[in-house]
């Protein structure tokens, strides 16, 4: 294999690993809107508008688990 051809690999690599960071990080966003809903409704003794099941629901809108919430990364 040609050095051209490891640089090229290496840059595919990080591609993906840049991806999977960039889906994680989003999905933790998302999940810490949720958090900040939650506890502004306990603040003002409501219910809680997110339950567990919408947390699953977001970790697998962004690819980080499968279908049985099983994680995938």
């Amino acid at each position: 294999m040609t050095l051209d051809e490891r640089v090229i690999r290496m840059f595919e690599a990080h591609g993906e690993l840049m991806k999977t960071h960039t889906k994680a990080l989003a999905c933790h966003c998302e999940c810490l809107g949720m958090d900040a809903e939650n506890s502004l409704a306990i603040c003002q003794d409501r219910s809680i508008p997110y339950a567990d099941r919408n947390y699953f629901q977001i970790m697998y809108k962004w690819g980080l688990t499968d279908e049985k919430g099983e994680s995938i990364i």
